[in-house]
């Protein structure tokens, strides 16, 4: 009678492992059989990531500030929930400092990033507040909403020529136009491509050329919207962005200027741990059965959530 016992507990033994090995193993830190009564328990252990903000009181343009954080933290700290803020609110004194919020400057569609050194021609009072540009038939750059309807101007790589496209269209529907036909949207590389190229349009057309800004992003180049700026805000020729510790508002700031900054890194929380025990009546369930597997795993998802596998 005691062997048979024995071999009824080496039998559960196996049995409820093939049940742990199946769906619970990847969710228990610790796994105790109870064979009295025939009782499982897991001990249940979860790392979650926290995101800690840490005021860097040193001067520093939003580049250098940046750099710093990459390389004693993780970056400039993304503030973008309304708990974030508050905690940036806190850390940042009374004072305004540098987040990773920014905007980088003037590109053109094919050539990358523009150099202080490039050719423009920027209209009086231009670049204004939208972030495309056409070219008028007097030569000069005017800022429009990329949202806009014009005529466009594509690059034909195969003859190096310029291409007026009469057709209106947004400026990305422009971009993504010339880019399947030709090239890319034309770049003004020069005062002879920017005159050849305004002499093709009439005295009251403007078109598209290749000239872009980026929109606001953050740190990690996830896009940002529904930003709490500040009354006025964003000035469109400054391109990075600080938070007031006063009001939580975003204010955008010349990059080059010097201010203390706000860097985040992602830690560990303390563990959370939990027991689950489930018991099985002796005799009263076979553990190979499927439908009993799924019912002692309902049980243990009862206890730790709905993504317990």
């Amino acid at each position: 009678m005691i062997n048979n016992d024995r071999a009824a507990e080496d039998e559960i033994h196996e049995d409820v492992f093939t049940v742990f090995q199946l769906s619970v193993m990847k969710r228990c830190g610790l796994i105790l059989l109870l064979l009295s009564g025939y009782v499982m328990v897991c001990h249940f252990q979860s790392d979650q990531l926290v995101r800690q903000l840490h005021l860097v009181d040193l001067q520093k343009s939003w580049n250098d500030a940046q750099q710093y954080c990459r390389d004693e933290y993780v970056d400039l700290a993304i503030v973008n929930s309304s708990a974030l803020i508050q905690e940036a609110q806190k850390w940042a004194g009374s004072t305004e400092v540098w987040i990773g919020l920014s905007k980088s400057g003037w590109k053109w569609s094919r050539l990358g990033p523009v150099q202080s050194s490039w050719f423009n021609s920027w209209s009086p009072g231009q670049p204004g507040t939208g972030e495309c540009v056409t070219i008028s038939s007097d030569g000069s750059w005017s800022t429009k909403q990329c949202s806009e309807q014009h005529s466009f101007f594509c690059f034909n790589g195969m003859s190096s020529s310029i291409i007026l496209v009469p057709t209106l269209m947004t400026w990305p529907d422009a971009q993504s136009y010339c880019r399947q036909t030709y090239i890319d949207l034309s770049s003004m590389i020069d005062s002879n491509v920017n005159t050849m190229v305004a002499n093709m349009l009439t005295s009251s057309n403007q078109a598209w050329i290749g000239l872009y800004r980026n929109y606001w992003t953050w740190s990690n180049l996830s896009t940002a919207s529904n930003l709490p700026w500040g009354p006025g805000q964003p000035d469109d020729t400054q391109n990075c962005a600080t938070i007031d510790a006063s009001t939580g508002s975003f204010y955008s700031h010349n990059c080059n200027e010097q201010r203390p900054f706000l860097c985040s890194r992602d830690v560990k929380s303390s563990r959370a741990s939990r027991s689950v025990k489930v018991q099985l009546r002796a005799g009263s369930a076979d553990l190979n059965d499927p439908t009993v597997q799924e019912s002692i795993l309902q049980q243990v998802r009862g206890h730790t959530g709905p993504d317990t596998r």
